[in-house]
């Protein structure tokens, strides 16, 4: 090999190794889109039939808060969700691994979990990451402890197709 050659074939690897790469992360929507105005109305799983009744009506109104008891956006979506909602009213379905490894879920959170949530009303990041996953509608954030679901946060997924 040439000097030249050797130099450009260093060069590309070392451009190749430090390129930019897309970092995914999610980010927490503001309160009109999200379940919870603050952290201590989170859902506790498994869900109660109050919880999951707050969960449909939020569906129901297509994740817009405004519209909850005043029209229904998504006349679907209890059919939609309440096979998934029976799921999380089962301490049986609440492992991690239901979520990460198992597929428990996978009806709904076809694409894989991602553990960088972003949520500026925290003072600092979560000593435990949570997980989230989509079904394309909706973020669903859960939230663990020692290897169980414990917490949820529902809010409306920005749809990634920017609009023309």
């Amino acid at each position: 090999m040439t000097r030249r050659t050797l130099f450009f074939a260093t060069a590309l690897l070392v451009v190749a190794g430090c390129s930019a790469r897309p970092v995914t992360y999610v980010t927490v929507r503001e309160a009109k889109f999200r379940t919870e105005v603050n952290r201590n109305e989170r859902l506790k799983l498994p869900l109660t039939t109050e919880s999951r009744e707050r969960l449909l009506r939020f569906f129901k109104a297509d994740g817009d808060t405004d519209r909850i008891g005043r029209e229904i956006a998504d006349p679907e979506a209890e059919k939609r969700y309440t096979p998934l909602l029976d799921l999380l009213s089962d301490p049986r379905n609440l492992a991690l691994e239901d979520l990460t490894e198992k597929q428990t879920f996978k009806n709904w959170f076809s694409k894989r979990p991602i553990r960088q949530v972003v949520d500026a009303r925290e003072e600092a990041p979560p000593a435990i990451d949570p997980v989230a996953v989509t079904d394309d509608r909706y973020w669903w954030v859960f939230y663990h402890r020692q290897k169980k679901l414990v917490e949820l946060l529902v809010f409306k997924a920005i749809p990634t197709q920017m609009k023309r």
